[in-house]
């Protein structure tokens, strides 16, 4: 599975196709009903690609810091994969709980991009609709596989600043279709909930 999940990314030529084949092996690989590709840009985790999640999700964790108590937020923080097997019986994601119901998930991981330089570049993370645990080879194969998906978008990048290409991809998910109406700037710490269009 590992060996044509890394050929689908080989044959992504482009930042951007690699950033949507990414999440779609990475939705697959799990099973998932949603999910998310963050990039870095300085000290915050930008949300570029998206499946299945609706704006009020979008809105809150548009931009993530490793303060942040998320999955996300404590992936990036220590580096390794952080698996939620229930939000609402996790201490730490209780702040999220409202956006977690109103997107309709109630579990979530979250692994790092991290390259064999150690360079971080960002972030997947899945969502289920009800609460789960990924497997151990599901957790290894992702692991393994963010790893190499963060190697081949650094060498797209062939130079380039990942934060610009970050905010890039960042401003056109965001200027898209029922995403369009967020306010710039907005962040967890004053994210609130709308009702669903």
């Amino acid at each position: 599975m590992l060996q044509q999940m890394n050929q689908r990314l080989q044959a992504s030529t482009t930042f951007e196709a690699a950033v949507a084949t990414i999440l779609a092996d990475i939705v697959a690989l799990h099973g998932a009903e949603f999910g998310n590709v963050q990039l870095a840009a300085g000290g915050r985790l930008l949300i570029v690609a998206e499946h299945g999640l609706r704006a009020p999700f979008l809105l809150a964790f548009r931009e993530v810091r490793t303060t942040d108590g998320c999955a996300c937020g404590r992936a990036w923080q220590t580096g390794e994969p952080i698996v939620v097997a229930d939000v609402n019986l996790d201490e730490s994601f209780a702040p999220f709980r409202a956006i977690a119901k109103e997107a309709g998930f109630r579990s979530v991981q979250s692994t790092p991009l991290i390259a064999s330089d150690g360079m971080p570049l960002g972030m997947v993370s899945t969502h289920f609709a009800n609460p789960y645990v990924p497997t151990k080879i599901e957790m290894a194969i992702c692991k393994a596989y963010c790893a190499m998906a963060a190697d081949h978008l650094q060498a797209l990048l062939d130079g380039s600043p990942l934060e610009s290409k970050a905010q890039q991809l960042h401003d056109a998910l965001y200027a898209g279709p029922g995403v369009g109406a967020y306010a710039p700037g907005a962040h967890l710490a004053t994210a609130t909930l709308a009702p669903a269009k």
